[in-house]
């Protein structure tokens, strides 16, 4: 398995505006599931416990190989929908959260108990 994991804050005044954001941006992806070949995805937060007022927020996309990951990449680039969807997400979502403060890593599963 292949893991996406990406991290960011957001000020805790923002919370509800950025969950609404997340909100839709997954709508339009459970709409359109042949285009995002993860597994699953999940969004988790939690108080920042260094900064008062900020949250940490994390999302964990799940993919089956290297290949779906970089299906979903090519759509992202080749698609002209979904490249406008990415670009009008990006865009949406940096007006709630903390500047700077996404960052994104990729993971690969080396075991695993079940």
């Amino acid at each position: 398995m292949l893991y996406d994991i990406g991290q960011w804050r957001v000020p805790e005044a923002n919370s509800k505006k950025h969950l609404e954001f997340w909100n839709e941006h997954l709508a339009y992806q459970r709409a359109h599931r042949k285009k995002f070949p993860y597994l699953r995805s999940r969004l988790l937060s939690m108080n920042d416990p260094e900064t008062p007022g900020e949250e940490i927020w994390m999302w964990i996309d799940e993919y089956e190989n290297q290949e779906a990951y970089d299906r979903l990449n090519k759509a992202l680039r080749d698609d002209p929908e979904l490249s406008k969807y990415r670009e009008d997400a990006y865009t949406r979502a940096d007006t709630v959260m903390v500047p700077g403060s996404l960052k994104s890593e990729l993971w690969t599963e080396r075991i695993r108990v079940d």
